[in-house]
């Protein structure tokens, strides 16, 4: 909300102005609401541009690449296009942002598995995957481990919507012999499903040891933080409501295709 004040603010200003001045104004603008950005273009669209006074925005379209929107996860490609906006001109250039109509836009994302990978094991998330509590002596013969870390997890984007998991079980207290336990390396394969079309869930997750079935509690901690990442509902209490229309997820990366919708405030 307070980049979109910003952003028609300014527009508002230059609404005689050539349209490249106001590209460039428009993307200096998101650039600043960033963590950072590797590229990003903005264009917006106006016939003609003094109709902006009028608190009229035909279309704007956003190009990004690399995109940190939060310091620990990188979106390889953001494309957005807006739906007109219309506003309430006079309170804009107070600084306040009134929609006469609600805000539509169309979303394409693209994750890359690497850098998703990062950012489950940035420390704002790695926290998730600290003092697990499991019994572990089902696949590790010895060992008395009630609570254990889960560490290194990585995730590989698979055909067919599905996904594999690995991560090593690194158990927290000693094994009944007196030492500290070996570490274990497990795998998961889940599945990838859209629910009520405001998540990403994953779903029948699949955990395995050297052939052996791993503890539930083990599945629960990956599902639960990856889940929490891709549920779109976050957003509601900002006033935006975001749909998946379709997503695909093939070898190396997951895109997604939807649309966001930020009503006018009473």
């Amino acid at each position: 909300m307070e980049f979109l004040a910003a952003l028609l603010t300014s527009l508002l200003g230059l609404a005689g102005a050539p349209g490249v001045v106001i590209d460039r104004t428009a993307a200096d603008l998101l650039r600043g609401q960033l963590v950072s950005a590797e590229t990003l273009e903005v264009r917006v669209d106006n016939t003609p541009n003094f109709q902006i006074l009028q608190g009229k925005v035909d279309r704007i379209r956003m190009a990004g690449r690399g995109l940190y929107i939060l310091p620990f996860l990188r979106i390889d490609s953001l494309d957005l296009e807006t739906d007109s906006i219309s506003i309430d001109p006079d309170r804009v250039r107070s600084g306040e942002l009134k929609l006469l109509r609600p805000l539509q836009a169309a979303v394409r994302v693209v994750l890359k598995s690497e850098d998703l990978n990062r950012a489950l094991r940035s420390p704002t998330i790695a926290k998730s995957f600290k003092g697990i509590k499991a019994d572990l002596s089902s696949i590790a013969s010895g060992t008395k481990a009630e609570e254990f870390d889960l560490v290194d997890p990585e995730v590989t984007f698979l055909d067919g919507n599905r996904l594999r998991l690995n991560a090593t079980v690194q158990p927290i207290i000693k094994t009944s012999g007196g030492t500290r336990a070996e570490p274990l390396v497990v795998a998961i394969e889940t599945k990838l499903d859209v629910v009520g079309g405001t998540r990403l869930e994953l779903t029948d997750p699949k955990a395995f040891f050297k052939g052996v079935d791993v503890p539930s509690q083990i599945t629960k901690a990956f599902v639960r933080t990856l889940n929490r990442l891709l549920d779109l509902r976050q957003l509601e209490s900002s006033g935006i409501t975001a749909r998946v229309l379709k997503f695909e997820v093939n070898e190396g990366h997951l895109q997604l295709i939807g649309f966001a919708r930020l009503e006018p405030m009473k």
